[in-house]
């Protein structure tokens, strides 16, 4: 009688219905990771020579680290991985040359980012963050059709930005989808032949990983 005389609210339906959902999202302790390509941006050197461009080829990424979320913010301490191949450049007077050996690139960052989650108790959810750590880049010798050049490793100020999307696949995990730019700090060269001042060792990236929590 109880149950023909007091029907169930759609609220209340709403409410029983959407418990799995709210309880989806990650709490506390978790652990990420993911995997993706980056495609380095154009670099600017500058050196009494006058101004070159030199260019790279995509490459692969990676990043595995520890998080924490106290919802909707999330602080996360990772590992980065971004590596390449140089491509070639534009000398000073605007001429391009292909590099013929050579090249790799490695871009390895330690990163701590914050999160913001848009829709933290929602299966789906965007988010966005940000993140600064110490980049350590290194760049092995290389060569073009008449010159061979010295490689380089520096220690740079790295940063890096995220625009994402999350999906709760169960009440610990989550799949996600994010686009990045990670740069760093500019720094000096010499490639055996001449200084050069360089703008930021920068690149856009995508990344599709997995989070679980504790």
């Amino acid at each position: 009688m109880v149950a023909v005389t007091n029907p169930a609210k759609a609220e209340d339906i709403q409410i029983v219905e959407s418990a799995p959902i709210s309880q989806g999202g990650l709490s506390g302790l978790y652990i990420t990771t993911g995997v993706g390509a980056n495609w380095p941006i154009d670099r600017v050197g500058k050196g009494d020579r006058g101004i070159f461009t030199e260019f790279s080829n995509p490459g692969f990424s990676a990043e595995v680290g520890l998080g924490y979320e106290f919802k909707p913010l999330r602080l996360e301490l990772t590992y980065a991985l971004d590596a390449s191949n140089l491509e070639g450049y534009n000398n000073v007077s605007g001429k391009y040359f292909k590099y013929v050996q050579g090249g790799q690139t490695s871009k390895n960052s330690a990163f701590a980012s914050i999160y913001w989650d848009l829709f933290p108790s929602k299966r789906l959810s965007p988010y966005v963050g940000v993140g600064i750590g110490p980049t350590f880049l290194k760049v092995g010798a290389f060569s073009d059709p008449g010159l061979n050049y010295q490689g380089y490793s520096k220690s740079l100020f790295g940063y890096q930005a995220k625009a994402g999307l999350s999906y709760a696949f169960n009440y610990r995990s989550k799949v996600f989808a994010e686009a990045i730019y990670r740069g760093t700090s500019s720094y000096d060269t010499n490639d055996g032949f001449d200084k050069w001042s360089n703008t930021s060792f920068s690149s856009w990236g995508a990344q599709t990983g997995l989070r679980i929590g504790f």
